[in-house]
């Protein structure tokens, strides 16, 4: 009986340390994961210009449609011109560009590039 207490003791020290690790480690990551920043910076849709409506004198933006979606987008007028030209491409060409917004919710478009061809 004396010489399986001591390996008793051993092994069942050991289950608690790893135990007992085990929880700090599953801790620390659920600690962790929450702090850490997924999101991206922006939005990029690849769609294709439908319409283009000009801005007026006391408008700020050009409203753009796509194909695919139902919103109205909007341009500032004092974005750069090769996106306002790729726009105008993509309605004249059928092609889609792809454009990109600060997120899902907002409707002002930040950058316009040309869809990649595969």
């Amino acid at each position: 009986m004396p010489i399986i207490k001591p390996h008793f003791k051993s092994i069942a020290n050991s289950i608690c340390l790893a135990g007992i690790l085990g929880l700090f480690f599953m801790a620390t990551f659920s600690v962790a994961k929450p702090l850490q920043k997924n999101h991206p910076k922006y939005v990029e849709n690849k769609m294709t210009v439908l319409a283009i409506r000009p801005a007026g004198n006391d408008e700020t933006y050009i409203n753009v449609v796509f194909r695919i979606s139902q919103r109205i987008y909007k341009l500032p007028k004092d974005a750069d011109p090769k996106f306002l030209d790729l726009l105008i491409g993509s309605a004249k060409n059928h092609t889609p560009v792809i454009i990109q917004r600060a997120n899902e919710a907002s409707d002002i478009i930040l950058r316009v590039q040309p869809a990649k061809a595969f």
